[in-house]
């Protein structure tokens, strides 16, 4: 059982499990989910990468943008993976995107770890990524130091993504 695991039972449980990509389908993930009667919800491409790790996936959503929930909307976002998804959850006047490991705050700057047949890929994708309003962008890497998350004002978006996009400039 996870540290985290007694809280999220006590919390009222869980339903699903939104995975960034195939990185987040560990196996302390997948016994937690069963565990705690959640599904585990990925992209379609995503799920048949798991698939041939000997991974089962219980939702693989069509690799399009959709609305999960009425606070909840899924984005594919190419580059580090071929099928990975950011979420862009509402609440009340606040927006988070999760970005899972696409982009990974690493000491003051953002990091990522693409091929370079997928930089073009991964430019698109920062140039979708910056047209969006959130007020905190949230990262699930190992990498990310010293935190995984960040108020992102507009000034702060609009330098992060410049930054980003340079770097990923031929």
């Amino acid at each position: 059982m996870t540290d985290a695991e007694p809280g999220i039972a006590a919390s009222g449980g869980l339903s699903f499990i939104l995975l960034g990509d195939r990185h987040h389908a560990t196996p302390d993930i997948v016994t937690m989910a069963k565990r705690l009667d959640a599904r585990i919800i990925v992209s379609s491409i995503e799920a048949t990468a798991l698939k041939k790790l000997g991974i089962e996936i219980d939702t693989a959503l069509p690799y399009q943008p959709c609305q999960l929930a009425p606070d909840l909307e899924i984005i594919p976002t190419p580059g580090h993976t071929k099928g990975a998804f950011s979420y862009l959850w509402t609440s009340g006047e606040r927006r988070f995107l999760f970005i899972g490991d696409t982009i990974v705050p690493v000491d003051g700057s953002w990091q990522y770890w693409v091929s370079p047949r997928s930089r073009p890929q991964m430019r698109r994708t920062i140039e979708k990524l910056a047209a969006l309003r959130f007020d905190v962008i949230l990262s699930n890497s190992f990498a990310a130091t010293p935190t995984g998350w960040l108020e992102a004002p507009p000034k702060y978006r609009k330098a992060m993504f410049a930054e980003l996009s340079r770097s990923l400039s031929p």
